[in-house]
Parts: C-alpha cells; sequence; structure tokens
C-alpha cells in the first residue's frame, strides 16, 4: 500500500481533483438527492473491491491492479464529497441573497413612505420579516447538509481505512504464520539432512576402518606366509650347501692326506736314497740334508693345521701369479676382525689369512686384483676370491654394513664349521652378489691421487652417521666425503695407510688426517664413545678458525 501510494500519489491527486469536478457538477444537476444516490452505489462498489482484495481472490499482479483501482476510487470519492459539498455550500448563499435583498429594498421603501402609509409599512415589515425567516431557513438547511455530507464523507473515509487496516492486518499475519510454517519446515528438513548426512559419514567411517582391518590382517599373513616360505629356501639351501660342503670338504680332506703322505713318502725315499748314495759325503753335506728334511716336515705340518696342501706349501717356496699383500702384527682380540663373517671363508681359511698376516675386514676390502690372484694360489684355490665376491663383502663389512651370511651367523641361526671353507658352486656366488650393495661412483681425477682410494657406498646403510663429530671434518667435508660413499664412521675407522694417504690428497690436506687423528675418532663414535668435541654444538665447529673445508 505505501509502495503504491508512494509511486502513484500524482494519479491519486488527479482522481481527487476528477471526483471533485464530478462532485460538484452532479449536484448541479441531480440536487442532493440524485448525488446521494450515486454516491451510494460507488460506495457499494468500492467495499466490494476492498473485499475482494482482503480476501485475496484476485491472484498476484491482478491484485494489484485492483489495488490500484480501488486507491484510485477512494480519492476520486473523497474528490466527489469535497465537490458536492462545495456546491451545496455556494447554492446556499445564492438562495439567501435575493431574500437579502428584498428585505433592504423594503427598508428603504419605508423610510421613504409617509408617516401615514401605516398599512403600506405594516406589509412591507411582514415581507420583509418573511424573506429574513426564509433566508435563515435555506441557510440553516444549507448547514445541516453540509454538516450531513461531512458527517457521511468522514464515515466513509473511516469504513474505507479500517477495511484497509484490516486487510494489512490480515495479511501480515497471514505472512507471519507462513513464515512460522517455512521455518518449521525449513528445521525439520535441515534435521533430516543432518541424520542422514551423520548416518552416511558413520557408515563410510565403518566401511573404511573395516577396509583397513582387513588390509593389515592380509598383509600381516602375507609378510608370514613369505617369511616362512623365504626361511624355508634358505633352510632347504643351507641343508644343500653344507652336504655339498661336507662332501667336498671331505674329498679334499682325503686328496689332501694322501698327497702329504705320498710327499712325505717321497722325501724320505729320496733321503734314504741320497744317504745311501753319498754315504761317503761329509758332515756339512750331511747336515744339510737333514736341515732340508726338517723343513720339509714343518711345511708339511703347517700345510696340515691350515687346510693349504703340501704342493701349495712348495710352490709358495718359488713364487705365485700377482703379489703377495701386505701383512700386519697380530693385532689384539678386540681388533682383529671374525673373518668367518665372509661367505667362504671358514676356520682353515681364516688360519691361513692370519698366517699372512690378514686379520681385518679393510685388509682385504684393499686387495688389488694381483693381490687376490695370489691368495687365491696359496690357499690353492685359483679365481675363488673374486668369483665368491670377498673384496666386495669386506668392504661392506668394514663399512659397518652386514651380509645376509654375517647377520645369519651373527644371530646364531648359522653354524660356521669346516664346511664353510668349501668354494661355493656358481649358483650361491650368483646370490652372494646379488646381494650386495651399489659402490659409490668414480669422482673426477681419481687415478692422479697418490695411495689408494677407499671403498665407498652408494648410499648409507640406514641412518649415515654426523661426520661432523670428527674434529676437522666440516660441512664442507662432509660433502665431499659423502661423494666418495663415506657414511659412517666405521668407515672412516678402517681406513688403511693407502686410504688415508688418497684422502688426504683428493681433499688436499695431506697429513691432516693422521695429525688430527681422524681414525682413532672414528673409531671410538663407532664404538658409541663420545669424545670432547663431538659433544659441542651437535657437530658445530665452533673452535676452530674455519669449518675443515680449506685444508
Amino acid at each position: 500500500m505505501q509502495y503504491l501510494v508512494a509511486t502513484y500519489w500524482m494519479w491519486f491527486f488527479v482522481a481527487l481533483l476528477a471526483g471533485g469536478a464530478a462532485g460538484f457538477w452532479l449536484r448541479r444537476r441531480l440536487g442532493s438527492n440524485g448525488s446521494s444516490q450515486v454516491l451510494r452505489w460507488g460506495t457499494a462498489a468500492f467495499l466490494i473491491g476492498v473485499v475482494v482484495a482482503v480476501l485475496y481472490w484476485l491472484p498476484q499482479r491482478a491484485g494489484l491492479y485492483l489495488e490500484t483501482l480501488l486507491l484510485l476510487s477512494f480519492w476520486y470519492a473523497i474528490g466527489g464529497l469535497l465537490g458536492a459539498l462545495l456546491h451545496g455550500l455556494t447554492s446556499a448563499e445564492d438562495s439567501a441573497q435575493p431574500a437579502v435583498a428584498l428585505a433592504d429594498r423594503a427598508r428603504v421603501a419605508v423610510r421613504t413612505a409617509p408617516d401615514d402609509a401605516t398599512a403600506p409599512s405594516r406589509a412591507i415589515e411582514d415581507a420583509r420579516r418573511a424573506a429574513e425567516a426564509k433566508a435563515a431557513e435555506a441557510a440553516r438547511v444549507a448547514a445541516a447538509a453540509k454538516t450531513a455530507e461531512a458527517a457521511r464523507a468522514a464515515a466513509a473515509a473511516k469504513a474505507a481505512e479500517d477495511s484497509r487496516r484490516a486487510a494489512e492486518a490480515k495479511a501480515a499475519d497471514e505472512a507471519r504464520v507462513a513464515a512460522a510454517v517455512k521455518a518449521a519446515e525449513d528445521a525439520r528438513l535441515a534435521a533430516e539432512a543432518k541424520t542422514a548426512e551423520e548416518t552416511r559419514t558413520a557408515a563410510a567411517a565403518k566401511a573404511a576402518e573395516e577396509a583397513r582391518l582387513a588390509a593389515e590382517a592380509k598383509a600381516a599373513n602375507e609378510s608370514r606366509a613369505a617369511a616362512a616360505a623365504k626361511a624355508a629356501e634358505e633352510a632347504r639351501l643351507a641343508a644343500e650347501a653344507k652336504a655339498a660342503n661336507e662332501s667336498r670338504a671331505a674329498a679334499a680332506a682325503k686328496a689332501a692326506k694322501d698327497a702329504r703322505l705320498a710327499a712325505e713318502a717321497k722325501a724320505a725315499n729320496e733321503s734314504r736314497a741320497a744317504a745311501a748314495a753319498k754315504a761317503a759325503e761329509d758332515a756339512r753335506l750331511a747336515a744339510e740334508a737333514k736341515a732340508a728334511e726338517a723343513r720339509v716336515a714343518a711345511a708339511a705340518k703347517v700345510a696340515d693345521e691350515s687346510g693349504v696342501t703340501a704342493a701349495t706349501v712348495a710352490a709358495e717356496a718359488g713364487s705365485h701369479p700377482g703379489s703377495r699383500p701386505a701383512g700386519i702384527a697380530a693385532p689384539p682380540d678386540t681388533e682383529a676382525d671374525d673373518l668367518k663373517l665372509i661367505k667362504g671363508i671358514g676356520p682353515r681359511n681364516e688360519k691361513a689369512c692370519n698366517g699372512l698376516g690378514i686379520y681385518q675386514f679393510s685388509q682385504i676390502a684393499d686387495w688389488t686384483p694381483d693381490e687376490a690372484i695370489w691368495v687365491g694360489h696359496h690357499i690353492a684355490f685359483p679365481g675363488r676370491i673374486e668369483r665368491e665376491n670377498w673384496i666386495a663383502q669386506a668392504r661392506l663389512l668394514a663399512s659397518g654394513g652386514e651380509t645376509e651370511h654375517s647377520s645369519a651367523v651373527k644371530s646364531g641361526s648359522l653354524v660356521v664349521d669346516d664346511s664353510a671353507d668349501e668354494p661355493l658352486d656358481q649358483a650361491a656366488a650368483d646370490l652372494v652378489a646379488a646381494t650386495l650393495p651399489a659402490p659409490a661412483a668414480a669422482v673426477e681425477g681419481e687415478d692422479k691421487h697418490a695411495g689408494r682410494r677407499p671403498f665407498g657406498l652408494e648410499s648409507a646403510i640406514g641412518e649415515p652417521d654426523n661426520l661432523k663429530k670428527i674434529r676437522g671434518i666440516g660441512p664442507q667435508n662432509e660433502r665431499r666425503l659423502h661423494a666418495l660413499g663415506i657414511w659412517h664412521f666405521s668407515q672412516i675407522a678402517g681406513w688403511s695407510e693407502d686410504n688415508v694417504k688418497w684422502v688426504g690428497s683428493y681433499l688436499a690436506f695431506a697429513g691432516r688426517i693422521d695429525r688430527e687423528k681422524w681414525i682413532a675418532q672414528a673409531r671410538d663414535l663407532a664404538a658409541g664413545k663420545d669424545n670432547e668435541f663431538s659433544r659441542r654444538a651437535a657437530g658445530k665447529v665452533t673452535t676452530s678458525k674455519d669449518n675443515g673445508a680449506s685444508g
């Protein structure tokens, strides 16, 4: 309603003017009774329209048109009432004017008439009084009509306003009820949607949890089955290898014993023949022969204890192909490695290596191809060291790593006996090679440095050690050592003199490794012992003048 009034007020003003003109004209043409009749029919039509608008019998736009028409009719009716009232007021004044003029003429006539004209004067006075009375009556009637017309207009306006307010109140109440119903329906739908979503979420979470538990159970079963199958396969291979080793060991022992006995018999026969043929020889030759016999007997004894054949001992008196590796004096038991952790080395081969001064993995790890050839001939198995990857196994063990064989020996699941000295077949040797980690890549200018590059790993075994705990190794040197495949304290602890010489040349500070005792520090750290420097600032070099990068 306010929207219509604010938007179309000009048209309502025009309707008011048009109604005023029509009311004035109808009152003039039809009189008071005719205009009242027209007003009654207009009021009836207006009330019918109000009822239709209040009850919303016309939909949407048609209802809007009806409300606009009702407002126009309302202001048209108000204008008609005002026009009729205006016409009544003007007509009363016009009817009163002739009577007043007649009375004035009568009074003038009386004043101008002679004194003896009593009768005419009386008549004139009566006429004047009658005219005044008529004029007063006409004025009273006009005033009463005007008052009645104003009362009817006010009543009609009040009725229209009451109808409008009642319609607005009903519309507001219906809108409020509709809003409340809609809000309740929305709340119900939201509650149902929330309940459905919670149910769906709970079902999805339950299904996901059941799927996860099923997957974990399946993975655990598969892992157990795979472990059992692997263990069974390893046990079968170990049993087969043990049987083959025992068979080969028995054959080799018998052949060695036969060769030893034949050599002893031959030596004895030759000694006896030489003694009989040279009975006239002087004491010096006899003593030399006796000494030679004693050396042969000692060599035979060493061969019997170490498992090396007499033919090998005799050949060693000359030379083997290749070059003999450098040995060391027997170290304390705490510094000697268990060489039997290398697959292919049993008790006899370990004794043979110890006889050459080989006690540590790092020594075998540094063997050159010529040295491997020499040792292979020394133990009477040429090519075995290369085929069974002794050097690669020793490099891994010297770096702090483990092979499957060493893990089994340390755990006690595999006992190393004399059968371990037997050569591996090609399948077993290939299996060993397949389980070894990849070595570090070559670096530029590797061959121009004196000494021998230490064995490096392509990646760390587990978590790399913090090499900066060693005094003299800063962040840059640590990165350069990583590039060489040096990740663990145990690798540095196993460096030989040739390794130290090569690394010192590569890092451009020859002699610094020995001067700052890197190897001793690495041994302590590999054994879990912290030194004063390693306890400072989590490996940050705070007391050195440089970070160990410049040499």
